[in-house]
């Protein structure tokens, strides 16, 4: 007998009263459908919706939950593609019954699921199908209403293409999104090539369950201040344009900086800021050790300081960078509970939480912006290049905090974001890396770079 199962959406998180957004009903057909199908073999293989983007979205993500729920075994996605390409199969369009059958024998899967989403006036009507293989009786049946201010549904709607990069990506990369926020970003306006990021608060760290986690990652309430970050890692050009020479490995105007330490990047933060007539915000003497630097092996240790109150450029702390990441997000990447090469430049021989997708190693940077943005409008969150915050490292507060800067002292500066070299849990948007300030100079095959912020108003 078909078991029909529309869920009730009253008790979910949505922004209006009976909606939820696009993650929530994905993560919750997903625990429907495996309890409906437990012990099968099944195969996600089309998702009608007005883009491409958001059918190729739902698919991915809703195929990953599956197989984390370990319920049921989930066709390897690359068997999909294989056949995919056979039938010349659009993802975004309407799927019979018999043709999901079909295709549901081809990948010997014993259940097969199609759904669908459309804009019904108020809300998006979301709609998921399970299919016995064989007999076609409708096996499962989850269906929610999605809010409309969803902001992830609004940017895949838009099916945004992205950037040319220095390395050719596959059509499939172009229509990608990297999109996870359950709101758009503020709309102010702001400086050129940076975003207005609204303060607000946020959980900073990652929780107890989040596969390949730190125990230096615990989870505590942040509040921020409003600030502008930089919409790209700082380029090639911008950085010769301020210092006159290009310490980078790898040549290209619009190719980020790298092989520059944390003492180089707040250097070019003050000399660009001079330029441009703005307060530098740091303060830098070369001639004093910093008595809070305990790394005797810094043979550098200048001590710098920061004014907080000046309108120069600076580095983001650890907490603006994690915020500005995460753009409202709370799963391990800003891109949902897994990422592909397809979404940032790492190095993709590596799976994360054991979910092999496949991917490339390029070995080198890629053009700024080569990826599509996250939520907010930040370009290359993940990957490319380490960023350098401006904390020292350490272990966090257990307790809220406001603003934070990180310990008064230290041996190490944080980066952030993993870089091209990276395996994908290096790429999580609480992931810390802790670098001594001297490392990355004239260091061949250095992935450290920076992105700028400034003070919000």
């Amino acid at each position: 007998m078909a078991l029909m199962a529309i869920f009730s959406c009253a008790s979910m998180g949505g922004n209006e009263t009976g909606t939820v957004s696009l993650d929530e009903a994905i993560q919750a057909s997903a625990e429907r459908l495996g309890s409906d199908l437990t012990g099968r073999k099944v195969a996600v293989v089309a998702f009608a919706s007005p883009s491409e983007a958001l059918s190729e979205y739902i698919i991915e993500e809703l195929s990953m939950a599956l197989a984390n729920s370990k319920a049921v075994t989930a066709v390897d996605r690359r068997e999909l593609d294989l056949v995919r390409e056979e039938l010349a199969l659009n993802l975004s369009g309407e799927v019979s019954d018999e043709s999901a059958q079909s295709i549901g024998k081809m990948l010997g899967a014993e259940a097969v699921i199609t759904g669908s989403i459309a804009d019904v006036g108020g809300v998006y009507r979301f709609r998921v199908k399970a299919l016995h293989t064989e007999s076609a009786v409708i096996e499962s049946a989850p269906g929610f209403d999605l809010n409309k201010r969803d902001g992830r549904i609004a940017y895949l709607l838009e099916g945004r293409r992205v950037a040319a990069s220095a390395v050719e990506q596959p059509p499939a990369a172009r229509n990608s999104q990297p999109v996870q926020p359950t709101a758009l970003p503020p709309e102010r306006p702001v400086s050129e090539g940076f975003v207005h990021i609204q303060g607000g608060t946020f959980m900073m760290g990652s929780p107890m369950n989040e596969p390949d986690r730190n125990r230096d990652e615990t989870q505590h309430r942040v509040t921020l201040s409003s600030f502008y970050m930089g919409k790209y890692e700082v380029t090639q050009k911008e950085w010769r344009d301020v210092m006159g020479t290009n310490p980078s490995e790898f040549k290209g105007d619009d190719l980020p900086v790298e092989c520059v330490n944390w003492y180089d990047a707040v250097e070019y933060c003050n000399t660009r800021s001079r330029k441009e007539g703005l307060s530098p915000a740091y303060t830098i003497d070369k001639g004093r050790s910093d008595p809070n630097n305990s790394n005797y092996f810094d043979d550098m240790r200048w001590l710098v300081t920061w004014n907080r109150n000046a309108n120069g450029y600076r580095l983001p702390t650890e907490a603006e960078w994690e915020y500005a990441c995460r753009a409202e997000t709370t799963t391990p990447f800003n891109t949902g509970n897994n990422i592909t090469t397809l979404l940032a430049n790492y190095n993709g021989k590596y799976p994360y939480n054991n979910m092999w997708q496949g991917g490339t190693y390029l070995e080198r940077t890629t053009t700024v912006g080569s990826f599509a943005p996250n939520p907010w409008g930040l370009y290359d969150m993940h990957g490319n290049v380490t960023e350098w915050c401006w904390d020292w490292g350490g272990d966090y507060s257990s307790g809220a905090q406001t603003d934070p800067s990180g310990p008064v002292s230290g041996s190490t500066r944080v980066t952030r974001g993993g870089s091209y070299m990276s395996s994908r849990e290096k790429l999580r948007s609480a992931w810390r890396m802790l670098d001594y300030p001297w490392e990355g100079h004239a260091i061949r095959s250095s992935p450290f770079g920076f992105r700028l912020a400034r003070n919000g108003e």
